[in-house]
C-alpha cells in the first residue's frame, strides 16, 4: 500500500477579521516557522524544493519582523532577523546551485536561436552535475537540516515571547520598508551593479508581504498591487539568477560552452538581464511612485475603514 504524500501545515498569509491587527502578525510569524520545520523534518520530500519552500518562509518571517519591529526589544530584533537570515544562509549554497541550470534553460527558451540546441544541453547536464558535486561537499543533508531546524526552534520560542497583542497599525515598520524600496530603485537607476539589485529585490519582497497580509482590507486594489509586487520581485530573482549563473561560467571555464558560443552565452545572458533590468524599472516607477508618509498613510486608512465592517 502506497504511503499518501504527507501534508504541510495550514497556514494563512493574511490578516483574518475581527482579530487584533499584532496578534495576527504574531500567528503568522509562528506559522511560518513551523512551515519552514515542517519542510526540513518530513521524511521523503525533494531535497531541492524544500530547501527553496524552507528559504521562502524565512524570508517572510524576516518581513513580518521588519513590519513590528518598533513593537519589540531592539535587541530582540537583532537577535531574531539574525537568525532567519543565517538560516537562510546555511541552505543558499545548494538552492544557488540547484537553480543554475534551470536559468541557462531559461536563457535558452529566451533565445532558442541564439546558441547552439546540443551545446546548451551538454551545459545544462555540467550544471546538474555540478549542483550534485557541491551536496556532496555540503555537511550531510540530515545533520544540516538538523541544525538549522534546531536554530529555528529556539527562534519560535522567541517569537511567542513576542508583546504583539495590540490592534495598532504598524506605520513605522511600513514605512522604513517603503522608504528603502524607493531608494534602492533609485540606486539602481543610478549603478546598475548586480549587489543593488540584489538589495532591491529584498525590499520589494519585504514590501510584497506586508502588502499582501493588509489586501483583505480591500482585496481589488491590495490584490492588484500585490500581484504587480509579485512580478516584480519575480523579475528581480531572474535577473539575480543570471548574475550567479554569469559569475559561475566565469569563475568555473570547465562549465562553459565550447567558443564560439561560450562568449555568445555570456552576452545573451547580460543582454537578457538589461531586458529584465527595464521592465523592472517600469513597474517600481509605478509601485513607489508615492512619497513613504503618503503610502502608509493610505494603507491605514485601507485598515482603518476595513475596521468599520466588522
Amino acid at each position: 500500500m502506497m504511503s499518501e504524500t504527507p501534508s504541510p501545515p495550514q497556514t494563512l498569509f493574511r490578516l483574518r477579521p475581527g482579530h487584533p491587527l499584532l496578534a495576527e502578525i504574531k500567528r503568522i510569524l509562528l506559522e511560518q516557522v513551523d512551515l519552514a520545520l515542517w519542510e526540513l523534518e518530513t521524511p521523503g520530500l525533494d531535497v531541492d524544493a524544500a530547501v527553496h519552500e524552507a528559504r521562502k518562509s524565512f524570508k517572510r518571517v524576516r518581513g513580518m519582523l521588519r513590519l513590528v519591529r518598533d513593537e519589540m526589544e531592539p535587541a530582540t530584533y537583532v537577535r531574531l532577523n539574525s537568525l532567519f537570515r543565517d538560516a537562510g544562509r546555511a541552505l543558499s549554497d545548494m538552492r544557488t546551485s540547484a537553480v543554475l541550470s534551470e536559468t541557462l534553460e531559461k536563457v535558452r527558451e529566451r533565445f532558442p536561436h541564439r546558441l547552439s540546441q546540443d551545446e546548451a544541453a551538454r551545459l545544462v547536464h555540467k550544471l546538474r552535475n555540478h549542483h550534485e558535486a557541491l551536496r556532496g561537499e555540503m555537511a550531510p543533508r540530515a545533520t544540516l537540516f538538523r541544525l538549522v531546524a534546531a536554530d529555528l526552534r529556539r527562534g519560535r520560542k522567541l517569537i511567542l515571547t513576542l508583546p504583539l497583542v495590540d490592534n495598532k497599525f504598524p506605520a513605522g515598520g511600513m514605512r522604513r520598508v517603503y522608504a528603502r524600496g524607493r531608494r534602492g530603485l533609485r540606486r539602481c537607476r543610478q549603478d546598475d551593479a548586480a549587489a543593488n539589485f540584489h538589495e532591491w529585490r529584498k525590499r520589494v519582497k519585504y514590501l510584497r508581504y506586508h502588502v499582501r497580509v493588509f489586501s483583505p482590507a480591500w482585496p481589488p486594489v491590495l490584490d492588484g498591487l500585490t500581484g504587480e509586487l509579485v512580478l516584480l520581485s519575480e523579475l528581480l530573482g531572474l535577473d539575480h539568477d543570471l548574475a550567479e549563473l554569469h559569475l559561475t561560467l566565469v569563475a568555473h571555464p570547465e562549465l562553459r560552452l565550447r567558443e564560439p558560443d561560450a562568449g555568445k552565452s555570456l552576452a545573451l545572458i547580460e543582454t537578457y538581464r538589461a531586458e529584465l533590468e527595464a521592465q523592472a524599472f517600469s513597474i517600481g516607477l509605478r509601485v513607489y511612485a508615492e512619497k513613504p508618509d503618503a503610502f502608509v498613510s493610505r494603507m491605514r486608512a485601507y485598515w482603518r475603514a476595513w475596521l468599520h465592517d466588522w
